[in-house]
This record gives structure tokens, C-alpha cells and sequence, in this order.
């Protein structure tokens, strides 16, 4: 029996362990926007927003000022494709379905979130759409993809699927009339068998018992088409519906719709007048996608005026409109707010007169290139990738973290990479940067492809497009030779070389891009592409790469390289090149296959003119001898050249850990060089070329329960260390070295920009030795005379640094800065404690990524007639690389856990399954426990470990908790 005051201290310790932060830790800094999918306001508190984003859930409290992660409780952190539904029945109450159709209910406005215990059934596809019934407290609607429209009466913890017309129907939208809870709207996909297209709006009066249809869309609706719905004031009867990209009119509570003449993605009615509609509505401009602008109509929608000043990404291009919010006392409060395809969020405050950006914190910019200026360590460059619609493109920094958007003239949607030219560095302003991706040019509101590849001479503030030479896009008349991937500059191509090494004045003339390429008469060219004049014209350059093998006439069959994507130039050599190449094939029905076409590394001696292919030692795919796997990265050795580093990943088996291959002879033969990498997907490699040994590798990981990572070997390759404390899930896509001082380093990542400061280290394990040495037993913590910090198989870290005196106010990108801010932070007296992870036996060599976790992030830990867990001693999260079993002593200094305590894991309960994240009874990798320590007996692929059995690795989150029950009463029985 424990009485209460055993615990007196732990609520005060337990609250200041909320701002954990850690040092030679990963930390966001921007630039902030990126892809919106939703912005919805709170009709009862207007200054509380919500934002789906491609990159995770956020909210605001300020009305859009300031945004900030709002995903506590999910069991799967920064879901893609979240669907929310705001309660109109409770105040700062709302449900959210994440990527796996998990339903989630909040009750604080999004600041923490419980699982309801339903998810959508299996045989479904996703869930599309969720809606909630005014003047029904607890009723639900939900529809998917297979899933017809399915009804909870219980606030979502169980649902029962309608029966009727739209049974194992792909439902993609449902609205709940919020005058009549009985009038229930769903969006429905229409097949068009037989030539008749079905309805794709159904309509029930009876509360989803019986169901209608209401009127043809027209045309055939597919699956992932966008239909919604918006009701106009109580007492007008007006309904409008978007199905595809047209608008529809009801007047007459959607018993038949017409078509008013606009088209439209989303709506928004003003909720005074039923002929005030704000809609995002096509312009015509952008083949790929449909473009769209902000409207408003005061007719109905019979016309409308299109609203854009101020919402641009560079003076001329407006971002696609994905959503609108208006404010719930509009017009009084003429506010509106919308969300953009690549941009971000805009607001008007002024009924839309005029626009401004709010992005401040929200972390949804992929960034996919990534520079630091040679010359000026605070000057980044950042560029968006996956962005096919108006972006800002190109961010720069004036100092770290202050970013600002730089597109004068820069008709890109995305950049993939970019070079800077260090003949022209040594003044910013003269700086010339060359950057390649996709974009359009817009003329007299036409849009019509470029070529993807752009130079700046002024340091990034204007730009212009090169695309002399490149083929003709016959769809648009512009130029189009693929989505471009890599630019190389040729260091030797400035007007008088010297007679050996780089040129030291330019500028350079000879850059290569590669790129997916695209087909003339026929034939697969252009995925290599050169100039020789700095831009002005170029040539296909891909002589040797295979052609594509055609299909058997009548068959839909494929098989080619799709594209290449890195390409590295010899710095000894300029007329020797590398490149890396991926593939595709499909059946004759065309259905995915394994591609035989050649694939993986090919070589050029003679400036691109010709390439052969070299991946002797690369894996294969499919039992083809010549189809290795795709390679997306390539280093090389600046002071050894004809030693390099490649990655390959095979699709077939995304969730395998990441393969890094070795060259020692310029490509002839390659050898497997990954120990340690345990994260899938390996995206990006990086030398530095002041330590040529050092390597490091960013994975981009699968999800949550097989996050990514980046990996530092610092023996050239033979052996990995991950250093991924604070990096998010899906991790790295672009690295880059301080040019001063290379112990900095800059990722570009799914939520923008992420540096970490590597303190000394000394023996790989993510704690730093001023950590290490400062620990209890002055270093040696598990008292075995040796210094925690250099042994790799004991890691010793504190609990957290507690107040403003801790680091995490103080984070720099200055190494001396950071560690006087640790140094401070430590003697301050700050620090919660210190727990200490020691490998016992098994074949484990050492850990990494050893960290303390705040358990609050991940929500409440609650079982049924138990009660709720707490965590005053925070989570313990580590990884073991290279190891199958392992038993491990977690020692918590100063503890004294009696039998009131359990030990508890957060994670898969299947490794590498993120369907099964969430809190678990781990007493059964329990060996015993003392006062102070646990002993775990862990293995690779088995409950305990978040990654799956192939990566050879043992992943865990997890720690002691104490059952609040035992505070109930004061006792523990």
C-alpha cells in the first residue's frame, strides 16, 4: 500500500516536463504555408481556425495569425488526409478521421484528441467526408470510398451503415441541413456503365433511412472527384452543390438542382444571404490541374467577380483556391479566409478586397532543394517541391529563420534543386543560382508550360527562364521536357580554366539538368539535357541511356527508365559524370510490374555525349540482369573521385530499410555500405567536403511507425549513426552543410527547413558529452568506472531542461552559442532528473537516438475501469541499429518505483504498421525492476520495436506509469 504523498512533488515536476527540448536536436524554422486542403472556422469562438494540411493538422487561436500543430492523441502524428466535422452542438468540439479512418473527437478545440474506437470498415478505401447534425447532439454521418454512408448515434463510437441505394456505394461527401436534421445530402461517384451516367447527388428526408436521387452531374464522376455541399440561411431553401468543377443551384431544399452557368471547387454561403456565395471558381489557366481563383457572387451564382489583390506568390501568379471560411457574423464581420493549393492560407479582413498572407507556423512546405550561400553561412535558399500549381518556389533567408518568398519573374511551381555558381559568390548581389523543376508561364491569363529550368543573377531576387533549344509542348506550345530534377554546374566551364582545378572567375557556362524527359517522334529524350553557353540553348545529351521498349500492338504494356534524377560531376575530372536512373513498366492491362529494362547507375567519360550503364553490385529487380533498383542519390568523394555513394530503393518493398552502395573504382563495381541505416527510403547523400569520410544520408521514411531519419557515418560509409532526434516522420528530402562550420547541418523537409547544431559526441549515441558528463556519479552513471559518454552500449540524458534558462529558448546554429546554452541550462539546476538506457547482453552493439519524450504529445493513456496513466518521469526513446535481441536496464536516478508502477509502450502494436499505433501494456518485456531500474528483453520485428523485422532494428518509445486511480482515494491497494 502507497499513500498519496509519495507523489506530493510529481504534478509540478510532471508540468514543467512539457517543454522538453533537447540539444543537438533537429528544430523547424520554416518557411512556413505549403498545401492547405481546408480551413474552417468555429462559429462560436471566430478567432479559433482549423487546417487540414498536406503535412499534419494545425489550428489557430488568434484568428489566423499564428498557427500551430494540433495533434495530441492522434495515434498517427501529421495525417495527410484528415476529414473534419465541427460539432454545432458544443463549443470547441469537432471529430477528425485520420489517414487510416480512425475517428477522433475533441472537446478543447483541437488542443488534445481521443479516439472514439471506431474505424472505417475494412473492404473501404478512405474515409472522404463527415457530418455532424445541428439540434442533434452525438449524430454523425460518415461516407468513403466503398463505404456507402454510414450513421453513429453515440458521437462516433459506433456507426451503423445506411441501408438503401447507396450500400457499398463510393460516397464522397455528406451534409446535414442545419434547419432540418432530417434533410441529409451525399455526393455520390457515377460509374457510367452502359453509356447512362448514374446521379451523383442523393438526397433522404428521413435521416439517412431512405435515400433519393436528385439530379444527373451530368458526366461521369470519379472516385476521387470533389462534391460538396453548402445550405444556405435557415428559411431559403437554397442548397448549392459543386460535382466536379460545376456549380449547381437548388431553390428548393435540394429536391432538384440546376446549373447557375459558374464553375466552382468549394463554396462558402453567406449566412445572411442566400444569394451571396464566395466560391473558388476555374479561371482557365493550368493544364495539369484546374486553377482556381476566389469569387464572389451576389446573384446566386449566376456571376461573380473574382477577388485576388495581394494573394500572390510573386506579384503576378494567384495560388489555386482548395477552400473558403467566412466569418460567422459576416458581412457585419466581412472576414473571409481561404486556403490555397501551395500557398498556404490567405484572410481579408475587408471582404475581400485586399488579401495578406497567413502562414506564421504553419509547417506545411515541402522543401525539396536546398543551398547555403558559400560566402554568407545565414543566407539559405530553399525551394518547393511536388507543387504543380502557383507556389512561392524559391524562399530565402536573410538570417536563420527569417524566410521570405523571392519570384520576381520566376514562372516555377517548384524547384527539385539548385546550384550557385562560386565563380560569381563572392558578392550576394552578383550571385548567380540556377534552379530546375516545372512551372508555367501565364499570358493573358493562358497558361502554357516552361521548361522548368531557371537562373537568377542577382542573388535570387529576379529570375528568368531558359528554354532555348528545348522541345515544344504540343498540348500548351510551350516548352516541356519533363519535371526536372538536378542541375549541375561544370566547375571547369568558365571562359579561361586554369590549367588544373576549378575556376576561380566565371561565370560557369556548362551546366547539366536531367529530368523524366519527354517523347519526340516517338523516341524517349531529353532526360539529360546540356548547355554550353550559359543556358542560352540546349542539347538532349543522353546517347547510350536505353530506349523504351515498345508494347505488343493492342496492349497497354510499358517498360522504360521513367526519368533520372541525381547527377554528379568528377571535380577532377569534368568530363566524367554519374547519373542515377529510375524506372516503370505495366501489364498489357496496365497494371504495375517489375520494370527489365536497364536501370541504376550509368557513366559518362566524355561530358554526357555518351553513357554506360555501371551497376555491377547493384540489386536487381524482377530477375532481369540489367534492371537494378532505382537510384535516387548519388556522392562522390571530392579529394577521391572515384570513390562514390549510392542509393537505391525498390518500390516493390518501400517499407525495406534504405540501401546505400559503395563504388571504390569510378563505378565499375558496387558493394552494400549501409550498417546502421534503419529508416526505408533513403533520399538524399551527402559528403562533406571538409572531412571527406563523413557521409550523411536522409531517409524519407514511410510513417510514424517506420519513421525516416538522418544517418551520419563518419568511416566513409562502413558503419551508420542515426541522428534523428526531432526530425518529423517522414524526415529528410535535401541536405546541406554550413559552409563554416560543417558540424551544422540544414534538412529540407515535408514541413520546411530543419538545422541541427552536432555537439560532441564521442561515442554516436544522440547525447551529447557535456550531457553525458554532467550526469549523476560525476558521468558514470551506471558505476562502472568507465565515462558514460564514451561507451556506446551506456547513454545517459537528463529528463528535460525545465524554463526559460533551458536551451530550447536558445537554440543556434552556432556550436560554441549552443553549448554555453546547454552549459548554463545544466548549472542552473534546471534539469528533471536523468535516466540512464545500459545494453545488458544480445547482439547490439551500441544505441542512438537516445532522448527523453513528453508523454503528453501523444495523449491520454486510458483503460477501461482503470483509469489514466500518468508519466512524471517522461517516456525513454531509443533505437538499437544492427540488432535482433537485446536485453536493456532503464535506470531512472533518484527514483523508487514500487509495485504501483507498470511499464508502458507507445508505438505499434505490429511493428511498422501505424494502424496499430497507440498505448500498450509492455509488462511483458519485463525481465524485473527494482526501485530504480527496468529491465527490457527486446527483439527486432516483435511487439516493443516500431520497425519492421527487415530493418534489423529494434525502435522504442516508452517508460513507467503511474495509475491515476491511485490518486482517487490517497491509497494504492
Amino acid at each position: 500500500m502507497r499513500h498519496y504523498a509519495t507523489f506530493a512533488a510529481l504534478p509540478l515536476l510532471f508540468v514543467t516536463l512539457l517543454t522538453w527540448a533537447g540539444p543537438a536536436d533537429w528544430t523547424g524554422q520554416g518557411p512556413f504555408g505549403g498545401r492547405t486542403t481546408r480551413v474552417a472556422v468555429d462559429p462560436a469562438t471566430p478567432s479559433r481556425l482549423y487546417a487540414t494540411t498536406r503535412n499534419g493538422f494545425f489550428r489557430s487561436v488568434d484568428g489566423g495569425l499564428s498557427w500551430q500543430r494540433a495533434e495530441t492523441g492522434l495515434l498517427m502524428g501529421q495525417p495527410l488526409a484528415a476529414q473534419i466535422a465541427l460539432d454545432p452542438n458544443a463549443p470547441a468540439a469537432l471529430w477528425l478521421v485520420d489517414d487510416h479512418g480512425r475517428l477522433y473527437r475533441s472537446t478543447d478545440g483541437a488542443a488534445n484528441w481521443t479516439p472514439t474506437g471506431d474505424t472505417a470498415p475494412a473492404g473501404s478505401y478512405g474515409v472522404t467526408g463527415l457530418g455532424a447534425v445541428a439540434g442533434s447532439p452525438g449524430v454523425l454521418y460518415e461516407t468513403g470510398v466503398g463505404m456507402g454512408v454510414r450513421k453513429s448515434v453515440d458521437g462516433g463510437a459506433t456507426f451503423t451503415t445506411l441501408a438503401g441505394a447507396l450500400v457499398g456505394r463510393d460516397t464522397l461527401r455528406v451534409e446535414v441541413d442545419p434547419a432540418n436534421p432530417s434533410r441529409v445530402l451525399a455526393g455520390v461517384a457515377t460509374d457510367c456503365q452502359g453509356g447512362s451516367p448514374a446521379s451523383s447527388i442523393y438526397r433522404s428526408v428521413d435521416a439517412g433511412v431512405s435515400w433519393g436521387a436528385v439530379v444527373p452531374a451530368g458526366g461521369c464522376v470519379s472516385s476521387y472527384a470533389n462534391i460538396s455541399f453548402a445550405f444556405g440561411p435557415s428559411g431559403s431553401q437554397r442548397v448549392y452543390a459543386v460535382v466536379e468543377s460545376q456549380l449547381l443551384r437548388s431553390d428548393d431544399s435540394a429536391l432538384s438542382f440546376s446549373a447557375p452557368g459558374l464553375s466552382a471547387t468549394a463554396i462558402a454561403v453567406s449566412p445572411a444571404s442566400a444569394d451571396v456565395l464566395w466560391l473558388a471558381s476555374e479561371d482557365g489557366m493550368g493544364w495539369m490541374f484546374a486553377h482556381s481563383v476566389t469569387r464572389k457572387s451576389i446573384d446566386g451564382g449566376a456571376t461573380a467577380i473574382t477577388y485576388s489583390s495581394g494573394m500572390t506568390t510573386n506579384g503576378l501568379y494567384v495560388p489555386s483556391t482548395v477552400s473558403i471560411a467566412i466569418h460567422p457574423n459576416y458581412p457585419a464581420t466581412p472576414r473571409v479566409w481561404v486556403s490555397t493549393s501551395d500557398a498556404g492560407m490567405f484572410q481579408s479582413s475587408n471582404d475581400g478586397a485586399a488579401w495578406s498572407e497567413q502562414n506564421d507556423g504553419l509547417t506545411a512546405t515541402l522543401i525539396r532543394a536546398l543551398a547555403v550561400h558559400p560566402n554568407d553561412r545565414t543566407r539559405l535558399y530553399a525551394g518547393v517541391g511536388d507543387a504543380f500549381d502557383p507556389s512561392p518556389a524559391f524562399y530565402r533567408s536573410n538570417s536563420i529563420g527569417g524566410w521570405v518568398p523571392s519570384n520576381s519573374g520566376l514562372g516555377a511551381y517548384e524547384f527539385r534543386t539548385m546550384a550557385i555558381d562560386p565563380t560569381t559568390a563572392g558578392s550576394i548581389g552578383n550571385t548567380v543560382i540556377w534552379g530546375v523543376g516545372y512551372g508555367e508561364d501565364v499570358v493573358g491569363g493562358t497558361a502554357t508550360r516552361n521548361g522548368g529550368i531557371y537562373r537568377s543573377s542577382d542573388g535570387g531576387l529576379t529570375w528568368s527562364t531558359l528554354s532555348g533549344g528545348l522541345p515544344t509542348d504540343p498540348l500548351t506550345g510551350g516548352h516541356y521536357a519533363g519535371i526536372l530534377r538536378t542541375v549541375a554546374l561544370d566547375p571547369r566551364s568558365c571562359t579561361s580554366p586554369p590549367a588544373t582545378g576549378p575556376c576561380t572567375t566565371g561565370p560557369l557556362n556548362t551546366a547539366y539538368v536531367t529530368g523524366g524527359g519527354t517523347r519526340v517522334a516517338g523516341n524517349h529524350q531529353w532526360r539529360v539535357m546540356k548547355t554550353t553557353d550559359g543556358g542560352l540553348t540546349w542539347a538532349s545529351s543522353e546517347n547510350g541511356l536505353p530506349a523504351d521498349i515498345p508494347p505488343p500492338p493492342g496492349s497497354f504494356a510499358s517498360d522504360y527508365v521513367a526519368g533520372v534524377t541525381p547527377l554528379v560531376i568528377d571535380p577532377v575530372n569534368s568530363q566524367t559524370l554519374y547519373i542515377g536512373t529510375f524506372a516503370a513498366a505495366a501489364d498489357g492491362a496496365g497494371n504495375p510490374v517489375s520494370p527489365t529494362v536497364a536501370n541504376g547507375v550509368f557513366k559518362s567519360i566524355d561530358g554526357g555525349a555518351t553513357w554506360i550503364q555501371k551497376s555491377l553490385g547493384l540489386p536487381h529487380r524482377g530477375g532481369s540482369a540489367v534492371s537494378a533498383f532505382d537510384v535516387l542519390s548519388i556522392a562522390i568523394d571530392p579529394t577521391h573521385p572515384q570513390t562514390l555513394w549510392a542509393s537505391t530503393i525498390n518500390s516493390n518493398t518501400f517499407g525495406s530499410p534504405g540501401q546505400i552502395f559503395k563504388s571504390t573504382d569510378g563505378a565499375e563495381n558496387w558493394t552494400l555500405s549501409n550498417a546502421g541505416v534503419t529508416a526505408p527510403d533513403t533520399r538524399a547523400l551527402l559528403v562533406d567536403p571538409t572531412h571527406p569520410s563523413t557521409i550523411y544520408a536522409a531517409s524519407g521514411g514511410i510513417n510514424s511507425a517506420n519513421p525516416g531519419g538522418v544517418y551520419k557515418s563518419t568511416d566513409g560509409g562502413a558503419t551508420w549513426n542515426s541522428i534523428s532526434i526531432g526530425l518529423p516522420a517522414d524526415s529528410a528530402l535535401a541536405l546541406v552543410l554550413d559552409p563554416v562550420d560543417s558540424r551544422v547541418l540544414h534538412a529540407g523537409t515535408s514541413g520546411g527547413v530543419y538545422t541541427i547544431t552536432q555537439l560532441p559526441d564521442a561515442d554516436g549515441d544522440g547525447v551529447p558529452d557535456l550531457i553525458e558528463n554532467a550526469g549523476p556519479n560525476g558521468g558514470d552513471a551506471d558505476g562502472d568506472g568507465t565515462a558514460d559518454s564514451v561507451q556506446k552500449n551506456v547513454s545517459t540524458t537528463a529528463l528535460g531542461l525545465l524554463g526559460t534558462s533551458g536551451w530550447q529558448h536558445e537554440q543556434s546554429s552556432d556550436v560554441e552559442a549552443q553549448t554555453a546554452s546547454v552549459r548554463r541550462a545544466l548549472d542552473s539546476g534546471t534539469v528533471g532528473g536523468y535516466f540512464t538506457v545500459k545494453l545488458v547482453s544480445g547482439d547490439c552493439t551500441h544505441s542512438v537516438d537516445v532522448t527523453a519524450v513528453d508523454a503528453g504529445k501523444y495523449g491520454a493513456d486510458s483503460v477501461g475501469h482503470h483509469g489514466t496513466f500518468d508519466y512524471p518521469r517522461g517516456l525513454v526513446h531509443f533505437e538499437l541499429p544492427q540488432c535482433t535481441n537485446a536485453i536493456v536496464d532503464v535506470t531512472f536516478n533518484g527514483a523508487n518505483f514500487d509495485s504501483g508502477w507498470s511499464w508502458r509502450y507507445y508505438g505499434p502494436s505490429t511493428p511498422g504498421d501505424t494502424t496499430t499505433m497507440g498505448w500498450h501494456d509492455a509488462s511483458a518485456l519485463v525481465l524485473s525492476h527494482t526501485a530504480k531500474t527496468w529491465r527490457l528483453n527486446l527483439a527486432a520485428g516483435q511487439f516493443g520495436s516500431y520497425r519492421p523485422a527487415a530493418a534489423n532494428s529494434i525502435l522504442f518509445v516508452g517508460g513507467p506509469a503511474a495509475n491515476e486511480t491511485i490518486f482517487s482515494d490517497g491509497f494504492d491497494g
